[in-house]
């Protein structure tokens, strides 16, 4: 599906708005009638769970009036953007994609969504998800599912599901998203956009509503790695190093064979044909090690996340069969399992994944990045789910498990966006070293064939 827009990088536009060629309001009226084509009640797809004209074009004036004054307004000055509705927003309903069992008026604004406010963006509208986020494909029982734009009949991947296609219908140039096992690195990657899953610990989660307090992070959605770097500017992660230009004769990406043995044979050969590609740059060197065993990190993080979730969940609603007709199916069968667990489990979950994201660490330092594939299969049909959901998990939990930074994005082993293959928006994983989120796109950027 051909894009409704398409908006020049981050940084242009916070130049023209700046300079006067376009103003804030102009930007935003122009999103927000973007966003219009998919909202609940559209025929398209429910991309959008609510739009705030008035608070957003307000934002805008307030915008052009400083600049109109010659003072600063920021250097994501009038870059409209969506926001995943599990993210609070002052005086507005959070329902995490479960109105019928949490919906919170926000008594003020999530801190990092705040962050970006102040730094002259405007958020337009809150996008659909995944239920609680809870799951990878874009459904939701309650809001309807979000489509891939890219394959008919496929879903847009999740939790971050109307994040992700926001950006690549280019109703907005960046949107805001949360991923705890791969909820932006996987809608990016089958959406055909860039996602960030930055480092664990990086800024405080107030008003974001949970789905693993050890797992979840928040982070950006947009359409080159350019525009994730200028996303993130100077403030954005606050623990983030500064990045130095990469000078150097070579740059070796770890990687493991192994973790191919369980990818879809048309997978497995994008990430081969992404790695071909990758070394016709000298530059670059591919190092085969033998990292921990995933099998049993996803095992662990599962264990942690359920759990956890399970706690957050009736401290915020209430005993689970109490709202057993008002849940999805996956979020239901996910409570009731996780009330089976002992707290033994979680303990020996902890621990274990401790071990693990210390073997990853290890596994990083001899080299500049890692590489992986995202999803064994890429995009999956909507008409195949339940069961197409269950492998999707494999790679991206233990990776995001790691607690490192991690781009996800296509492989880009056929360039066509307005076409791309399903192996290719299985997508791959770029891990950097923690908190050196700034480094790792200027390397992917510098030696990769990445999206620009």
């Amino acid at each position: 599906m051909k894009p409704y827009h398409h908006w020049p990088s981050l940084r242009a536009i916070a130049a023209e708005v700046k300079s006067g060629v376009r103003s804030a309001r102009a930007q935003v009226a122009l999103a927000l009638d973007l966003a219009k084509k998919e909202t609940l009640d559209s025929a398209i797809s429910p991309t959008f769970i609510s739009l705030h004209a008035e608070i957003a074009l307000a934002l805008a004036d307030q915008l052009d009036a400083k600049i109109a004054r010659g003072e600063d307004c920021g250097d994501l000055c009038g870059i409209p953007f969506a926001v995943k509705d599990n993210i609070d927003w002052q005086g507005l309903n959070t329902s995490a994609g479960s109105p019928k069992a949490y919906l919170q008026k926000a008594s003020s604004t999530a801190p990092v969504l705040q962050g970006l406010i102040d730094r002259g963006a405007i958020p337009i509208g809150k996008t659909n998800l995944n239920e609680w986020a809870v799951g990878l494909t874009g459904e939701n029982a309650h809001f309807g599912n979000v489509m891939n734009p890219h394959l008919i009949g496929c879903l847009s991947g999740g939790s971050s599901s109307g994040s992700a296609r926001a950006v690549a219908m280019g109703i907005v140039p960046m949107a805001l998203g949360s991923d705890t096992g791969g909820s932006i690195r996987m809608p990016a990657a089958w959406c055909g956009i860039v996602g960030l899953r930055p480092s664990s610990d990086s800024f405080s989660l107030d008003g974001v509503v949970p789905r693993s307090r050890a797992l979840d992070v928040v982070g950006p959605l947009v359409n080159s790695i350019e525009d994730c770097d200028y996303f993130l500017g100077s403030s954005f992660l606050p623990k983030s190093k500064p990045s130095d230009l990469v000078n150097t004769t070579s740059i070796k990406i770890g990687w493991d064979p192994h973790l191919l043995d369980g990818v879809d044979a048309p997978v497995r050969l994008a990430f081969m044909q992404f790695m071909h590609n990758a070394k016709q740059n000298h530059s670059v060197i591919f190092v085969e090690q033998s990292w921990p065993n995933f099998e049993n990190a996803t095992s662990c993080a599962l264990t942690v996340l359920q759990m956890e979730f399970f706690e957050d969940f009736t401290r915020l609603c209430g005993p689970i069969e109490s709202y057993a007709d008002r849940l999805g199916k996956p979020v239901l069968n996910e409570l009731r399992h996780s009330a089976s667990l002992e707290p033994k489990e979680l303990i020996n979950a902890y621990a274990q994944l401790a071990e693990f994201r210390q073997a990853m660490a290890t596994a990083i330092s001899s080299v500049e990045m890692l590489a992986l594939p995202l999803t064994p299969c890429g995009p999956v049909l909507e008409a195949g789910l339940p069961q197409a959901a269950k492998p999707l998990r494999e790679l991206s939990l233990p990776m995001g498990a790691s607690g490192l930074p991690i781009l996800g994005m296509p492989l880009l082993a056929k360039k066509d966006p307005l076409g791309l293959a399903a192996s290719s928006l299985a997508g791959v994983q770029l891990v950097g070293k923690k908190y050196q989120e700034h480094k790792l796109l200027n390397m992917v950027q510098t030696y990769l064939d990445a999206p620009n």
